[in-house]
């Protein structure tokens, strides 16, 4: 039998850091968002937790125009 899945986590629950590929998928995954924006929030709002939550709030994604 496979041994489950281990989900890494970052040491620094703090920072956001996007060096390594399963960092950044943890934090897409713990902050609901793409990988696009998550990279954009971190490079405009720096890599802080609290600054890249409050970016991903006062900018939400656009929304695809109605018909």
């Amino acid at each position: 039998m496979k041994d489950p899945i281990v989900r890494r986590v970052p040491a620094d629950l703090s920072r956001i850091e996007i060096s390594e590929q399963w960092q950044i998928t943890f934090w897409m995954l713990t902050l609901h968002t793409t990988q696009d924006r998550l990279v954009r929030a971190v490079r405009e709002a720096g890599p802080e937790t609290e600054s890249v939550r409050s970016w991903l709030d006062a900018n939400p994604p656009a929304r695809p125009p109605r018909d």
